[in-house]
């Protein structure tokens, strides 16, 4: 998948790169993609909408561009906390930690995540899942056989399935503080609108570690 945004925008100070991203991601999480109107995110980021079309060539590039942004610096920390650990369990705790602080500060991004799935959107979600998901697929897959090679992970392991099943758990997880159906689904089934992270982390390693140890 191609860089959506053009050479001008890169050419930008980064920091007005990033108002440009963050009023778009703000545009497109309050009104959804379909309904949202260039001159209305133009209009967000102090920009005409010349500008706009400059810096992306289209309104999907745009949103192709805050989701690429949002989901990069995702990739960033990740890196970041697996590089700090080499066991494989502190690793995918790491990563559960880092969810519930990430979703918030990027909650428009995801919503946005949430909505490229839809049937109205599949030709961008294609190109978006080919880029993103199958990079999180290799990680992860990774990570879960040399779990099953240290003997701590099941030895009947598929490490492509089970890569599936975690990735699902992290994105129920990032949905639900994020997404409004996806928090309520959290209150239906956990019974609280107070639930501490801490106890929603516990749960999860535990569910995950007895479902991938044995």
């Amino acid at each position: 998948m191609s860089d959506p945004s053009t050479a001008i925008f890169s050419r930008l100070a980064e920091s007005k790169q990033k108002a440009v991203l963050t009023a778009a991601a703000e545009v497109f999480a309050r009104q959804g993609f379909a309904a949202a109107k260039v001159d209305s995110i133009a209009a967000e980021a102090g920009i005409s909408i010349g500008s706009l079309y400059q810096y992306f060539g289209t309104k999907e590039n745009c949103f192709l561009a805050v989701l690429g942004a949002g989901m990069a610096e995702l990739q960033l920390r990740l890196e970041e906390v697996l590089s700090r650990e080499t066991d494989p369990w502190a690793r995918i705790e790491a990563i559960v930690r880092l969810i519930p602080e990430h979703s918030r500060k990027h909650a428009e991004v995801l919503r946005l995540y949430h909505e490229i799935g839809g049937e109205g959107l599949s030709s961008l979600g294609r190109e978006f899942c080919l880029r993103f998901e199958g990079l999180s697929a290799r990680v992860y897959a990774v990570l879960l056989a040399e779990a099953r090679a240290l003997g701590k992970a099941r030895s009947d392991l598929d490490e492509n399935f089970a890569a599936f099943f975690l990735d699902n758990v992290f994105m129920a997880l990032q949905f639900s503080f994020s997404c409004d159906y996806h928090k309520l689904r959290k209150n239906v089934y956990l019974g609280s609108k107070d639930l501490d992270d801490e106890t929603l982390i516990a749960q999860t390693l535990q569910f995950l570690r007895r479902g991938l140890s044995g």
